[in-house]
């Protein structure tokens, strides 16, 4: 009777950890579709009016966080506990593919000040909105 009675736990937590795993693909997810819908847009921008290409840096900055926030936020409402952890998740995962996908795109592999900003500014952003959304949940899963 104990062994089946562990086994129902165990099969539990598993599943409670399958689906916090979800969780935060889900928001990577969505941070990452935020993140094209916005440099398509300003693509698309500097194709057909005046603006210039300046402040990419800036929007990309901005982007990063903006796509971070919102993906660590919908994370975090939808577990039960630890929201700066699954925030922070959110946010090294999408860094880390974006790291992943700029030595793909690069011919040389280098580890600049750029990434590390990248990787700081993400987990902040996501950490942030982990604690936010954690402490704004009303017990309803969102994503």
């Amino acid at each position: 009777m104990k062994n089946i009675k562990k086994e129902k736990k165990s099969k539990q937590n598993k599943e409670k950890i399958m689906s916090e795993y979800n969780f935060i693909l889900k928001g990577v997810v969505i941070a990452y579709l935020i993140t094209t819908i916005s440099f398509i847009t300003y693509g698309l921008l500097l194709t057909y009016t005046n603006i210039t290409g300046e402040k990419l840096q800036l929007v990309v900055m901005l982007t990063t966080v903006l796509s971070v926030f919102v993906g660590g936020f919908l994370t975090s409402r939808s577990v039960s506990k630890r929201g700066l952890v699954y925030g922070m998740l959110v946010g090294f995962l999408y860094a880390l593919i974006m790291i992943m996908i700029g030595f793909c795109v690069m011919p040389i592999i280098k580890f600049t000040s750029k990434m590390v900003m990248l990787l700081v500014l993400s987990i902040s952003a996501g950490g942030i909105a982990g604690i936010i959304g954690i402490n704004t949940k009303k017990d309803k899963k969102i994503i």
